[in-house]
């Protein structure tokens, strides 16, 4: 071969050496990072998924109740009872073992099937207030 036809091999410029590191760096972060996103905790449950069957999520407010109501955690049963004061004062049991599904200073979300919902509305519609009685566990 002729020298004049050899192509000697150059060494790429630095310029390229460190663009390709650099693209090779970024790359593995970005695949480490959407891995990381990958095993990420589930969403929590919402609030329908909380409910069994056949009931519904009632908020409560504490407008309607005539007492505050003792300290309730969620997952606690209460009892409520409509009562009415006046010349004719006279108390009335709305619901039995409602579930406590959440607690704030505005009031209380319960689990309720249509009976008990139902018994609510209209004691509410009624004009009577509600006391909550915190069950027993025992």
């Amino acid at each position: 071969m002729f020298p004049a036809l050899t192509v000697k091999r150059r060494a790429a410029p630095p310029r390229r050496v460190l663009l390709l590191a650099g693209s090779a760096v970024l790359t593995i972060a970005a695949t480490l990072v959407s891995l990381a996103g990958a095993t990420s905790s589930p969403p929590a449950a919402s609030l329908a998924d909380q409910l069994r069957p056949a009931t519904w999520a009632m908020n409560l407010p504490a407008t309607w109740l005539s007492a505050p109501a003792p300290p309730i955690r969620v997952g606690d049963a209460i009892d409520l009872l409509a009562m009415r004061t006046g010349d004719k004062a006279y108390v009335v049991p709305v619901a039995y073992g409602v579930i406590v599904l959440g607690v704030s200073d505005r009031g209380l979300v319960l689990e309720v099937d249509e009976t008990d919902a139902s018994a609510i509305a209209t004691a509410r519609g009624g004009g009577l207030l509600l006391v909550p009685l915190l069950r027993s566990t025992r």
